[in-house]
């Protein structure tokens, strides 16, 4: 069965989005907080999601030109992603030092946090961009049994 109510095709390119922004900022945080020693992000972490999002497509019925069309779309967004996550890792400690210092220097500290949030902004913009390109290439039938998925995957 097709959805062909653009508002509710809508709604589900929204829902498949934000199930995927959950687990890739779910596990950016919780690597970030130390319950991984090497991010989600890092390395064999991204190739850990993009096989997991190809085990999904298969389970969906994708085909192998949709997979590998997601992957392309996928696969930079994952990388800019961990770029961002080992950048912030980087300012936090930048951010630990400044407030340790013997002077605490205010405008530093704010300069530090804008420019964080600013690069995150950005690479969640991206990220937002690239998941929704790669919904658009799945039917619409495809992105329900991709969120049926994911909900069943998160215990949904």
């Amino acid at each position: 069965m097709t959805v062909s109510n653009p508002k509710r095709r809508r709604l589900a390119v929204v829902a498949i989005a934000a199930s995927l922004l959950a687990v890739v900022g779910g596990t950016l945080a919780y690597a970030h907080s130390g319950g991984m020693h090497h991010g989600p992000m890092s390395g064999r972490g991204a190739e850990d999601h993009l096989e997991h999002m190809q085990a999904m497509l298969t389970k969906i019925g994708a085909s192998d030109a949709q997979k590998t069309q997601i992957e392309g779309l996928l696969k930079p967004a994952f990388e800019e992603m961990k770029a961002a996550h080992d950048a912030h890792s980087a300012a936090f400690a930048q951010f630990h030092e400044a407030i340790t210092a013997p002077s605490i220097d205010r405008a530093r500290i704010e300069a530090l946090r804008a420019e964080q949030l600013k690069s995150l902004d950005e690479a969640s913009k991206r990220m937002v961009v690239a998941i929704t390109d790669a919904a658009e290439v799945l039917s619409p039938d495809q992105r329900a049994a991709l969120a049926a998925e994911i909900n069943k995957h998160h215990g949904g």
